[in-house]
């Protein structure tokens, strides 16, 4: 079973969600009793500050439990990019949105992801932590 990301089961938008985050081991995070897996975060549309920017990939599953995948989307290109689930501020479960706090130039200039490439390498995730302004997890 994949690491779990846990949210507070509810319709509303929650704007500070990262101030309920409870540590937990394995890099899981819990809130009250209620949890999503990362995988039932896939198919999410991931909205950015000024907008929808993409959806969270089905390959997320191999990047838990600190990240997810997004599928961004342009006119004629699209790109996957490895978004930390600590720059998410909200989770409405209801529309089924994961609520980010970055804008579309952040997350779709993110270093591009490759199904092939080890999220565990330190450097990669050193590069994505700096890229969204994180303290490193590397």
């Amino acid at each position: 079973m994949s690491a779990l990301f846990a949210a507070e089961r509810s319709t509303r938008r929650t704007d500070d969600l990262s101030a309920r985050l409870t540590p937990c081991p394995a890099g899981e995070h819990e809130i009250a009793a209620d949890r999503l897996t990362v995988s039932e975060l896939v198919g999410y549309t991931v909205e950015a500050t000024d907008g929808s920017v993409g959806r969270v990939d089905p390959v997320s599953e191999e990047t838990a439990p600190e990240h997810v995948v997004v599928s961004t989307r342009d006119v004629l290109l699209s790109k996957n990019v490895l978004l930390p689930l600590a720059a998410v501020t909200g989770i409405d479960e209801e529309a089924q949105r994961l609520h980010v706090g970055h804008d579309t130039e952040r997350i779709k200039g993110a270093p591009r992801f490759d199904r092939d490439m080890r999220v565990t390498d330190p450097g990669f995730r050193a590069l994505i932590d700096e890229h969204y302004g994180l303290p490193g997890t590397a």
